[in-house]
């Protein structure tokens, strides 16, 4: 379920950035991570590519200081970045770019917005002219720069851990007894050997 949510959210981020990002000045576009076969994965590691690329990269213009790289870790409700992904968040920090885990398409419109990138205003037939806003995000959505930063998490995921810890609960005293009949199985086995 949690990758079915990150990919509708990479979609939606993709569709909001073709729609707002100025092509003049800044550029956009996913990463594709995942490798088809065990030799298509070998191949990209001859090649170079790093396990652990974020999810979107965008490139824009900025008159002072050049170019700026921003990278958009996209991760679902409950998702976690990976011991590759944080690796290479601290080279790519290292190197000078902006890195963010965001939670939904929206927080990462926030994360690429507060880096300084200009939206585009798009003027309709009417002349009507629609500015991007920004949403406003719960706390467990904010773009953070640090994945061990600790954030609240979703409600559905703080009920779906609770469950599981009850459920863990119901479990122990099953299991404590099974394990104490095993013991004194053994026990009853080792006093018999002694005897025998």
């Amino acid at each position: 379920m949690s990758r079915r949510q990150e990919w509708e959210q990479q979609v939606l981020l993709a569709r909001e950035l073709s729609r707002w990002i100025n092509p003049d000045t800044t550029f956009a576009t996913a990463v594709d991570n995942v490798a088809a076969s065990a030799l298509s994965g070998a191949m990209r590691r001859l090649r170079g590519v790093v396990a652990g690329l974020p999810d979107n990269l965008v490139v824009t213009r900025r008159k002072r200081t050049g170019c700026m790289l921003i990278a958009i870790e996209l991760k679902s409700p409950s998702g976690k970045c990976t011991s590759a992904q944080r690796a290479v968040r601290e080279a790519l920090l290292r190197a000078g770019c902006q890195w963010f885990e965001c939670r939904s398409a929206n927080a990462a419109m926030v994360a690429i917005a507060a880096c300084g990138v200009r939206f585009r205003v798009i003027t309709h037939e009417d002349g009507r002219m629609e500015r991007w806003r920004r949403p406003k995000l719960a706390n467990w959505e904010l773009p953070r720069t640090d994945p061990r930063e600790p954030r609240p998490q979703h409600p559905e995921v703080v009920s779906q851990r609770r469950a599981a810890r009850r459920r863990w609960r119901a479990r122990q005293p099953q299991a404590r007894e099974t394990s104490n009949d095993a013991r004194a199985r053994d026990i009853a086995f080792q006093q018999a050997q002694r005897k025998a």
